[in-house]
């Protein structure tokens, strides 16, 4: 089956969609078969990959149909929408409210899929509950800043009731640090901080703030799949990252 990894924190700006884009296509170029799922309505990761806005999630949480894009031969995409919103709030009044992405994910269609990257809003809504609740895993993506935990403990909370009530199976696979500056001295101290925080549960790799990885969404393009020198920093840190991800995920799915 595949192996579900979802990318949350409620705090926004953390580097989400970031990690979640640049590690689908890392690791779709090392040959694994991988889906991203765009669960924010922002749909800020869909249209990094897509020029066309596409319904995608939204139709297949409601029933309505399955379109999943092909971003190419070994990467696709269940788009974001603005409409998800919606279907956020109307969900809440039916029972089966926070199953539906896993639902939809044991459908024979999702079976093809080696690794499933879920990016989620900056919230613990009902859309990043549905993401929890299909996940085996959990990645959270921090930022080295002022208050950066300031939340973290409710989300571990929610992962607890999560693991409790409704997917026993849920891990957290670890915390990832995303636009780490070398230079400011409060950066090596929060990065200390989150540290003693999470222990062995940090990953020893992190991705270093730089303005390449906005170039690279505009050339609709990975990191990965960047030419040039200047690009070895950030393309050497995502490949760190993206190995670490499958080493802690027993080799890959």
């Amino acid at each position: 089956m595949s192996q579900v990894v979802v990318f949350s924190n409620q705090k926004g700006g953390v580097g989400k969609t970031t990690l979640t884009r640049e590690l689908g296509i890392y690791l779709s170029l090392k040959g694994k078969k991988v889906l991203l799922i765009d669960c924010d309505p922002q749909a800020n990761l869909s249209r990094g990959l897509v020029e066309e806005e596409e319904v995608g999630l939204y139709q297949a949480l409601t029933g309505e149909s399955l379109e999943i894009t092909n971003i190419s031969s070994n990467l696709s995409l269940l788009s974001g929408h603005i409409r998800l919103a919606s279907l956020e709030k109307s969900l809440i009044a039916e029972v089966d409210c926070y199953l539906r992405l896993r639902e939809l994910l044991a459908r024979e269609a999702f079976k093809k899929y080696e690794l499933i990257l879920v990016d989620t809003p900056p919230s613990l809504g009902v859309l990043t509950l549905n993401s929890l609740v299909a996940a085996s895993h959990l990645v959270i993506p921090m930022r080295p800043a002022l208050y950066t935990l300031q939340g973290t403990n409710d989300l571990m909370h929610t992962v607890a009731k999560v693991r409790k009530s409704l997917n026993p199976q849920l891990e957290l696979l670890g915390v990832i640090i995303n636009s780490l500056e070398s230079l400011p001295v409060i950066s090596k101290e929060i990065k200390q901080e989150i540290q003693a925080s999470f222990e062995d549960k940090l990953f020893k790799s992190h991705l270093s703030k730089s303005i390449k990885i906005e170039e690279a969404i505009a050339e609709g393009k990975g990191l990965s799949q960047l030419k040039g020198s200047r690009y070895s920093k950030q393309k050497q840190e995502i490949e760190a990252i993206g190995e670490e991800l499958l080493k802690l995920l027993g080799g890959g799915a």
